[in-house]
């Protein structure tokens, strides 16, 4: 495990030279900085001018499938050996892993990695796809980009999972480097990120999803429903239109239900009837794949060809069965092509 010093950031500004004063520009917020602070996401400080990353190469490691990252149209039932890392730039009141946010990986003796010892594990793990997620890797941008582009020189398959809150050009360069794209969706509103995420606008993660969409990057989005965070059918109708007007009808739209957690812990986790009634009003919009996620054996978390029907691959609770689609991507029955990668 490496022992280097800390890293220097990456996208940002010195303001004012005589007094060391710097401003981030990694994400929307861009903090400005004096000698000593740190920024809202805890992982970028001003060390005498200078910006640097508190947690380049501080990860989790993990092997998972990759449908547990939400993942249902890159590379099915296959396994991915996913990297967890520290930190975020929006403070979600129902986060799932608040003890990896707000903190200095160093302090709390997390495991640190160097790019080539992340990757090598990548490719001894028998994956052929590496994850990075779960907490927001975008925070430990430049770890992320040069573990992902070893990755790829080694022949893996890249996916981010984020939440898309981030400016342009880091997002432009860190896609060179990508294969495909998850994105975790808040709310529908620029108050609704706000009030239960402390940071964020929609406006910002369109543009955003936009881009990444233009890159012709495999994309999938996640939007959890409970009305305690006011993303019912209302809500769902609005994201489900935005897709089938700005981006295509064929990118997978998640459905996720709310497990309790951080300062949400004492709701009742999302119901059943309401995750089925904001499935059928994207499906009635015009979008072909909708997914609703953990919710056990449910059919709505099988994909079926948008043209024929047919059962393309199932998603059991224990199991993922890949049954009527080509390795070109085709469905078996009626040949339509479908956006789905596996080779």
């Amino acid at each position: 495990m490496s022992q280097s010093p800390l890293h220097e950031a990456e996208y940002y500004d010195v303001i004012d030279e005589e007094n060391q004063v710097i401003q981030c520009r990694l994400c929307p917020i861009e903090c400005t900085l004096l000698v000593g602070e740190k920024g809202k996401c805890f992982s970028r400080v001003n060390l005498e001018g200078k910006m640097y990353s508190l947690t380049y190469g501080y990860t989790d490691m993990k092997i998972d499938m990759i449908e547990k990252q939400h993942v249902f149209h890159f590379y099915p039932n296959s396994r991915v050996q996913t990297f967890s890392t520290y930190n975020c730039n929006l403070d979600c009141d129902y986060c799932a892993m608040p003890d990896n946010i707000g903190i200095d990986p160093a302090q709390i003796g997390a495991k640190k990695y160097a790019p080539d010892q992340a990757a090598m594990f990548g490719v001894a793990s028998g994956s052929k796809i590496i994850a990075f997620g779960e907490a927001e890797p975008l925070i430990s941008f430049e770890w992320v980009r040069d573990t992902a582009t070893l990755a790829q020189q080694r022949n893996l398959k890249v996916l981010l999972r984020t939440n898309a809150y981030f400016n342009k050009e880091p997002v432009k360069e860190i896609l060179e480097c990508v294969d495909a794209v998850t994105i975790d969706i808040k709310s529908v509103s620029d108050i609704g990120y706000q009030q239960k995420c402390h940071a964020g606008t929609f406006e910002e993660v369109k543009k955003i999803i936009k881009l990444i969409y233009e890159k012709e990057k495999l994309l999938e989005l996640n939007f959890v429903i409970h009305e305690a965070l006011e993303n019912t059918e209302e809500q769902t109708r609005k994201i489900a239109e935005w897709i089938r007007k700005e981006l295509s009808v064929s990118v997978p739209l998640h459905l996720a239900r709310l497990l309790p957690a951080h300062r949400l812990k004492e709701l009742q986790p999302t119901t059943t009837e309401l995750l089925e009634r904001c499935y059928q009003i994207a499906k009635e919009v015009g979008l072909d794949f909708v997914y609703l996620n953990d919710v056990p054996d449910h059919e709505a978390s099988n994909t079926y060809c948008p043209k024929c029907g047919e059962l393309l691959i199932y998603r059991g609770a224990s199991a993922t069965e890949v049954r009527r689609i080509s390795l070109q991507g085709n469905c078996n029955k009626c040949e339509a092509q479908l956006d789905i990668v596996f080779k």
